[in-house]
């Protein structure tokens, strides 16, 4: 029967074996890959007639233009970000 001593000098070596054989081994790498995204296309928008906006107080009609400025600006931060993955 193996002594005390010989049983910790195997469990010492396993330990150690199986701790750096870890350490040892190179870790996969992760690679992305950019897919191309289509581009949806641009809806048709309805045109509104100068007259209907003339009920609009001044407020609200530089506010509607506002709204619309930005919201092409965003469209074309959108369309630029689709693009670069082309």
């Amino acid at each position: 029967m193996p002594s005390c001593k010989t049983l910790l000098i195997a469990l010492a070596l396993v330990v150690a074996t199986t701790s750096s054989s870890g350490c040892s081994l190179i870790p996969e790498r992760t690679v992305y890959e950019t897919v191309a995204l289509p581009v949806p296309a641009e809806p048709d928008y309805p045109r509104i007639p100068a007259a209907e906006l003339e009920c609009l107080t001044d407020e609200s009609y530089e506010a509607l233009v506002r709204r619309d400025m930005l919201k092409s600006r965003y469209i074309g931060q959108l369309r630029a970000v689709i693009e670069s993955t082309q």
